[in-house]
């Protein structure tokens, strides 16, 4: 059988992953040069085009696109068993990787309760998309969309809309009894700004949008974080109103904290899921916090 070199298929799948050969020249501790020759070497191999090159651009072609998930979910089981092999000679904690958004408001609780009814130690990582699970031995990663994670297994967590929120205080000074925020100066409106891999969502200009207002432009931006935890923050000690994630202020809906002063919402664009490397599921940890979170 006459099979192509293994680091031209390495090169293929990192720089198909990364959309650059600089990129994965610097994942791989080679050139970008080296990259290029090394992918150039397997398309002659296979006699096919796996990418359109365009200056510093690259783009997959059909085959290399119906080659692409293929290669990285074997290249991600070949590093999963070898973690495995390595994990069955120590004691090794659940590396869970969390995107902001998620992990104080949504996750924090039931990792605490997993852990106190389990046992299992979490070694919890705070990170922006994209991960690198085999360099950074992440079991599992909690994120929002799975376009980054092509590779790998993904199981919906939950979808969701967005909707205002502020501090019962708040809206006592500035209400509006249609609910479109009429009388909320653009200063006042808190705006979330996602990190470098996400467009922002939701915007409130969308959201005006929706509510049927006649000024959609936001002419003086108000308070800008990013971090969905430090705009529900904000909103709690009056600093004005914020667009969230419904499911992450369910508990200061509930205890009265927050106030949801409109029924206008935002469906997400995407989903919250849970991706990890396949092999994975075969950890009874893995397969402990699965079931947890109502995924197993």
């Amino acid at each position: 059988m006459n099979l192509p070199s293994l680091n031209g298929l390495r090169a293929f799948e990192t720089a198909a992953r990364c959309g650059s050969f600089v990129l994965a020249g610097a994942e791989l501790g080679v050139s970008s040069a080296a990259v290029s020759l090394q992918i150039k070497n397997l398309e002659n191999h296979l006699g096919k085009k796996l990418f359109v090159r365009k200056g510093n651009r690259i783009s997959l072609t059909d085959a290399g696109e119906e080659m692409y998930p293929k290669l990285a979910r074997a290249f991600g089981e070949l590093s999963d068993a070898a973690q495995i092999a390595r994990s069955n000679k120590r004691s090794r904690q659940l590396v869970v990787s969390v995107l902001p958004a998620l992990s104080e408001l949504w996750f924090l609780p039931k990792a605490l309760k997993f852990k106190d009814e389990t046992g299992v130690s979490l070694d919890i990582r705070v990170q922006e998309d994209p991960v690198e699970f085999e360099r950074e031995e992440i079991d599992i990663r909690l994120t929002y969309g799975s376009v980054l994670y092509g590779g790998y297994r993904q199981i919906p967590l939950f979808f969701d809309v967005s909707r205002p929120v502020c501090s019962p205080a708040f809206w006592a000074q500035y209400y509006d009894p249609q609910g479109k925020l009429a009388n909320v100066p653009d200063a006042l409106l808190i705006h979330n700004k996602w990190g470098p891999s996400y467009a922002s969502e939701p915007l409130w200009s969308d959201w005006r949008r929706a509510a049927g207002s006649e000024a959609v432009e936001i002419l003086n931006p108000g308070l800008v974080v990013s971090d969905v935890s430090l705009a529900i923050s904000a909103a709690k000690q009056d600093a004005g109103i914020a667009l969230v994630s419904s499911t992450l202020v369910n508990s200061d809906l509930a205890s009265g904290r927050l106030i949801s002063p409109s029924d206008i919402t935002l469906p997400m664009k995407k989903g919250y899921v849970c991706v990890f490397p396949i092999a994975r599921a075969e950890m009874p940890t893995v397969r402990l916090l699965l079931d947890s979170l109502g995924l197993g």
